[in-house]
Parts: C-alpha cells; sequence; structure tokens
C-alpha cells in the first residue's frame, strides 16, 4: 500500500502545468477517480481534487518520532513541506485556501485523526506535526 497525500483546490489545474524540477507537484500518482471522490465526499469542501507528488521526502513524517528516532527523515520532511507551502505561496489566490488529507490508499473513508490549520502569511514549520489521518487546511 502507499500513503496518498491528497490537495484539494477552489480551481482546476492542468496537469503538468505546475510541474517543476522541485520537490513537489501536482498529479496523480497512486490514486483513481474513486479514491479522489471519497476523499472529496468524507472531507473536503473544495471541488478540485488531486495529489501532491513529494519527490523527496513526505510531509507526513513531520513529527515528534521522526525528529527523534530519524532527525535526518524529519529535517528532509520538513524541507519538502517548506517547498509546498513557497509552492501553494505561487498558486492560491490571496485569500484563498487548499485542503490536505493524508492516507493509505484505500483507507480513504476512514476518520480523521487530526486537524491542522496553517496560514501561509505566517508559518510556524517548528509547531507542525504530520501524521496519517491528517486533514490541514492552508490558507494564504
Amino acid at each position: 500500500m502507499s500513503m496518498v497525500t491528497y490537495i484539494g483546490l477552489n480551481f482546476p489545474v492542468k496537469l503538468y502545468e505546475f510541474y517543476k524540477e522541485d520537490e513537489v507537484e501536482i498529479n496523480y500518482v497512486f490514486s483513481d477517480e474513486e479514491h479522489r471522490n471519497v476523499v472529496k465526499q468524507k472531507h473536503f469542501s473544495t471541488p478540485y481534487i488531486y495529489e501532491v507528488f513529494e519527490k523527496s521526502k513526505p510531509i507526513w513524517q513531520i513529527n515528534e518520532y521522526q525528529k527523534i528516532h530519524s532527525t535526518h527523515n524529519y529535517e528532509k520532511s520538513k524541507k519538502t513541506f517548506q517547498h509546498l507551502c513557497l509552492f501553494l505561496k505561487e498558486l492560491l489566490p490571496q485569500g484563498d485556501y487548499c485542503e490536505i488529507y493524508i492516507c493509505w490508499l484505500g483507507e480513504e473513508g476512514a476518520e480523521r485523526e487530526d486537524y491542522l490549520k496553517i496560514d501561509l502569511n505566517n508559518l510556524q514549520i517548528e509547531t507542525i506535526e504530520i501524521l496519517e489521518k491528517c486533514f490541514i487546511r492552508i490558507e494564504n
């Protein structure tokens, strides 16, 4: 099974339009339309559902366990999350938001285990902890 980072937006994007030689991109990687529809109905208020393709370390490794037991992975995941936030700062219009939900493929209908609200204009990465089944609202 694969861990999937879903992202919901209030506007459509063309796949590969935002491809960069960077740490993250919006794409479809693991999920199919059925998986995305479950996330949309169960967790998101946004109409357009994609995946975040994390090229280095997944953002769900920004947590206390990784910080203690695998500092290298924790730092790489933090860097990936910083890239994602910079990417979203450019992508999202001022006043808009996106939603992120992270889960194992096939567990899209499970209950959320955590909720975070992040302001891109007041980013405090050191206070963020991301695990699986985490819902994140990111506002610009």
